[in-house]
């Protein structure tokens, strides 16, 4: 699809995460790591260790959402951080993480990164299989005075009754869809947050693209996924703000 550049982009961060499973009987080898960051170290030349706790995405049996938990005791993470700290690789046991933080250059610069840390991950633990992937974006929304109601920037909005005289506030909306392919799901997350403007409003919009099924060992299927599962996302972002709404980005 088209994609879109704005100028002035609401975003606060887009990650890219890969659970791997390793090979039948093989531990991961974190004697390795050195060799991942001789590829990186001239674009990424600050590097730092610290202990982490994993995520893992849970769909239960009879609820709408999936759940977020943290499990397992903290473990080592190394973090290697591009020249002007807006991008971030993550590397811990079986898992490749690769942030981004504004200015948001536009998928077409960030893509290749992903793409390629996941194949120089592939080539020297050589994991048996992507176990979960997901791509994360948070977007803030700040909007100006708001001499109408939200339907002016939000196609997705709370259903409230009446509340005579009394302003609802803390706004809330969640939801869940199946993705671009069997076993994706993407979970989305409207809620207000507090805004420096008095007479505005703010936003934070969180969607988490996440492919519950697992994936194949391979660099281009990867490359193929994440693309689409960026594409599904921009269209939810366009069909989720009205046309006035795009104006503030650009």
């Amino acid at each position: 699809m088209t994609r879109k550049q704005y100028k002035k982009p609401p975003l606060v961060e887009v990650f890219s995460e890969f659970f791997f499973q390793p090979e039948e009987g093989k531990e991961w080898d974190s004697f390795v790591t050195p060799s991942f960051y001789k590829k990186f170290e001239k674009r990424f030349p600050t590097r730092k260790r610290f202990n982490a706790v994993g995520i893992q995405v849970r769909v239960p049996d009879g609820r709408d959402l999936p759940e977020f938990q943290p499990f397992g005791p903290p473990t080592p993470r190394h973090r290697f951080i591009s020249a002007d700290e807006k991008t971030l690789i993550q590397l811990g046991e079986n898992l490749l993480v690769v942030n981004q933080l504004p200015p948001y250059y536009g998928w077409e610069k960030y893509e290749p990164v992903v793409v390629e840390c996941f194949d120089q991950y592939l080539k020297l633990w050589k994991p048996s299989s992507v176990a979960r992937a997901a791509v994360h974006y948070l977007d803030k929304v700040d909007l100006p005075v708001l001499e109408t109601g939200l339907e002016t920037y939000f196609n997705l909005l709370p259903s409230l009754p009446e509340f005579p005289d009394k302003p609802a506030t803390n706004l809330a909306v969640s939801y869940e869809v199946p993705g671009a392919s069997d076993g994706d799901i993407l979970v989305g997350i409207m809620k207000q947050a507090p805004s420096a403007n008095p007479e505005g409003m703010s936003f934070l919009f969180q969607w988490d693209y996440v492919a519950t099924k697992g994936l194949p060992r391979k660099t281009d299927a990867i490359k193929t996924w994440v693309n689409d599962a960026h594409d599904f996302l921009s269209k939810v972002f366009l069909n989720t703000f009205t046309d006035e709404c795009r104006k503030l980005f650009d």
